[in-house]
Formats: structure tokens, sequence, C-alpha cells
């Protein structure tokens, strides 16, 4: 994992996020068969941990990212499960494709933050001749 990437794993946990963000939204307010509980409570449960990271993800900080792999994979496991539920197959299976581009994203950006500063920390403790 080069730096070249960073501006890559970045934006692939953009997308990632915001992706499961808007279909969350879109699944539930509109294109859902049939729900039997309110739409507005799904939507609220459902988005509500994820809009807590949104700020830290755009600003690319590196706790919050670390923070976020764990909720991307909470969202995987629940896009399992709506993924093997009738009717919402299409619901599940976005759901876990958006979240694992979210984890990876996450975690390449981490790992190329974590080795370019021990390179720099290298650099910068070495002895000059």
């Amino acid at each position: 994992m080069s730096v070249k990437y960073l501006k890559l794993w970045h934006t692939s946990s953009i997308v990632g996020l915001l992706g499961l963000i808007a279909l969350i939204i879109l699944w539930n307010g509109w294109l859902a068969p049939q729900q039997t509980s309110p739409k507005s409570l799904e939507i609220a449960l459902f988005t509500a941990p994820l809009l807590f990271f949104v700020r830290g993800v755009l600003h690319g900080r590196y706790q919050t990212l670390v923070l976020v792999m764990f909720i991307a994979l909470t969202y995987a496991l629940l896009g399992t499960w709506y993924a093997f539920t009738p009717n919402e197959g299409l619901y599940g299976t976005l759901m876990i494709i958006l979240s694992i581009l979210l984890y990876t994203g996450a975690y390449c950006y981490t790992r190329t933050i974590m080795i370019r500063d021990k390179q720099a920390e290298a650099e910068k403790t070495k002895p000059h001749k």
C-alpha cells in the first residue's frame, strides 16, 4: 500500500459511508416493499450510528476511521441478514457491498497513514553524515 493510493482509500471510505446512509434512507423511505415498523424510526435507528462518523471520515481522521471499521462490520452482518430476507435481498446485497467498501477504504487508509508515519519517524531519527 503506497502513499500514492491514499486519496483512493479515503475516497472509497467516504463513498462507502455516504452510500450506506443514502441506501438506508432511500430503501426505508421509499423503496421498501412493506414495513411493520414506522419508517422514520427505522431510518433513525440505522443511520444514527453512521452520522456520528461523517465529519471524521470526511476529514480523514485516523481515530474515526479505525472506529468506523467496526461499524462497517456490523452493517455487513446486518446486510447478510437482509440478503436472506424475502423481498429485501437487493437491499442486503447493496448494504454488504457498501459496508465492505467502507471497511476496505478505512483499513487501507489507516494502514497507509501508519506506514507513512513510521517512515517519517525513521527518516527523522536517521543519523546524518
